[in-house]
């Protein structure tokens, strides 16, 4: 009896080591689809902010924390971020994002005047976006993502370094 109680529990003890060696090196070959960099804020991106009209305000200079693809008022994915601010003095301002990529979909940024028309945007690849900003002007930065596919989600930050 101890006989056969050992040999069942030393056939158990082999049997949930090959299974796990087994899962961990699956798991290790399975590729990883997105870059992330898990980037959490101060919620700055406050929903609806996809229009110009609905744009969240914020201050030139300070960081910008929000998200892209979630299911808003579970029935329409949020598929890009509008944000207003006003250049209170002439200055080169470069802008900066960060945040998650998929092989086929990553973060875009758009820098518009206060009439919707384009001043700038990153191309594909790039995460920086420099201009000379007017004083008492408004202007608009829109957080955009190429390629995006329901499902992807993306954090992303904004920051603005102003010329000294």
């Amino acid at each position: 009896m101890k006989k056969t109680l050992l040999a069942s529990l030393g056939l158990t003890l082999m049997l949930s080591t090959t299974a796990s060696v087994a899962l961990a090196s699956e798991a290790d070959s399975v590729p990883v689809a997105k870059e992330s960099n898990q980037l959490f804020g101060n919620g700055t991106d406050r929903e609806p902010n996809n229009w110009y009209d609905k744009a969240s305000e914020v201050w030139l200079g300070s960081d910008i924390y929000g998200t892209i693809g979630e299911l808003i008022e579970g029935r329409d994915y949020d598929t890009y971020d509008m944000y207003k601010f006003k250049a209170f003095q002439t200055k080169w301002v470069d802008f900066k994002i960060e945040g998650d990529k998929y092989p086929n979909a990553w973060l875009n940024l758009t820098l518009t005047d206060s009439d919707g028309h384009m001043i700038k945007t990153t191309e594909e690849g790039q995460n920086t976006l420099g201009k000379k900003l007017e004083a008492g002007k408004e202007y608009y930065l829109e957080v955009g993502v190429p390629g995006y596919e329901i499902g992807q989600l993306f954090w992303y930050k904004i920051s603005a370094k102003i010329e000294e």
